[in-house]
């Protein structure tokens, strides 16, 4: 009996975790890494993976999970769901609070301000541990969403790396899911049962992301390898066919 096209798609988000972790060299012996645990989808998806990777690799690294709270805005976590998941592979879980706060000039919103403080707590936190790596579970959507952002608003082609130093080598950023769609990520959350622990976000549906995250769904419609041939147009630029920049 052949295996169900669930059981594929899940051996296949595995093998591309995989193939980002050797291609861009995101994983020694010995590191301890301390995952981005959010509550969404995408990085309890990553946490399994790599607790379940772990177990199969010929070296050992440790893992650990932070899950960082902000407290006024519009989004609550469900804090018991991922406590039970991170004790199924063992792996400590701990926890933080911000208080984000509206920018009543209109200078910085209030999503950036969120994400700002998220970020920032999960960074101290990695020092705090003494973690040399930190996970972040950016996939491809999120790639490219980022670099027609960027080129559309800043007129620069760049996106958010697989793998990347931060604070003087202090510790690497690292992006498991950053082969890996959207799609393929929530297929693989139903096959193994996991759910989102945090509630959807008031603000989502009215960001800039959600229009470029609709037309990337769009240009998928027209080639189905859109997604992966524009991830990958990013490392094959041809120098003497682009303009260069104007001056004067």
């Amino acid at each position: 009996m052949g295996k169900s096209k669930a059981t594929i798609e899940r051996e296949k988000v595995i093998k591309q975790v995989g193939r980002a972790l050797g291609s861009y060299q995101m994983v020694s012996s010995g590191d301890s890494i301390l995952v981005g645990l959010s509550g969404g989808i995408d990085s309890s998806v990553m946490l399994d993976i790599l607790a379940t990777r772990h177990k199969f690799l010929p070296f050992g690294y440790q893992l650990k999970a932070l899950h960082v709270e902000a407290k006024g805005g519009p989004r609550t976590s469900d804090q018991a769901y991922l406590k039970e998941l991170c004790a199924r592979h063992g792996i400590p879980l701990h926890t933080q609070k911000v208080f984000p706060e509206e920018d009543h000039q209109g200078k910085k919103s209030f999503c950036f301000q969120c994400s700002w403080q998220r970020r920032a707590a999960v960074f101290k936190k990695a020092r705090q541990l003494g973690c040399n790596k930190v996970a972040f579970a950016h996939h491809m959507d999120d790639a490219l969403e980022t670099l027609f952002m960027n080129m559309t608003f800043h007129g620069e082609i760049s996106s958010i790396p697989p793998r990347i130093e931060m604070f003087n080598g202090a510790f690497e950023l690292i992006r498991p899911m950053i082969l890996t769609s959207n799609a393929q990520i929530e297929s693989y959350a139903r096959h193994e049962g996991i759910r989102g622990a945090e509630s959807k976000c008031s603000f989502e549906h009215t960001s800039k992301r959600e229009t470029f995250r609709q037309m990337i769904e769009n240009l998928s419609q027209l080639h189905p390898q859109a997604r992966q041939n524009l991830y990958n147009a990013m490392g094959n630029i041809y120098q003497g066919y682009l303009p260069d920049k104007p001056t004067g």
